[in-house]
């Protein structure tokens, strides 16, 4: 949804980051999604902080056995705007419908 309005609006961004370990990707590595919170007067502008925001958060650290992990930015899943204008307890920042797969995978730990 596109907002001309001049003043700010808030908009959520879903972020995707893939892990790679010693530089290398494989379908082992893990992925992460994050919902951040963006201030901007369109969506378009706040298209542009997210991928700001997500590059900013590239990080590259050592795990405990030694391996080189990374976690790169690799794209803005969606940019959603906030209907509510007074943000508090309740306001519901993102929502979408799910296959019973996704739930399934959702539901599903990291160890099986």
């Amino acid at each position: 949804m596109t907002t001309d309005s001049k003043s700010n609006q808030y908009f959520t961004a879903n972020l995707l980051f893939g892990s790679l370990r010693n530089d290398q990707f494989s379908s082992e590595n893990l992925w992460e999604e994050s919902f951040v919170l963006i201030e901007a007067r369109t969506s378009s502008e706040a298209l542009e902080k997210a991928v700001e925001l997500g590059r900013s958060r590239n990080l590259t650290y050592e795990a405990v056995d030694g391996t080189k992990v990374s976690w790169e930015f690799v794209r803005v899943e969606r940019v959603f705007e906030i209907d509510e204008i007074n943000l508090q307890n309740g306001t519901e920042l993102f929502s979408r419908h799910l296959r019973s797969s996704e739930v399934e995978s959702l539901s599903k730990p990291f160890d099986d």
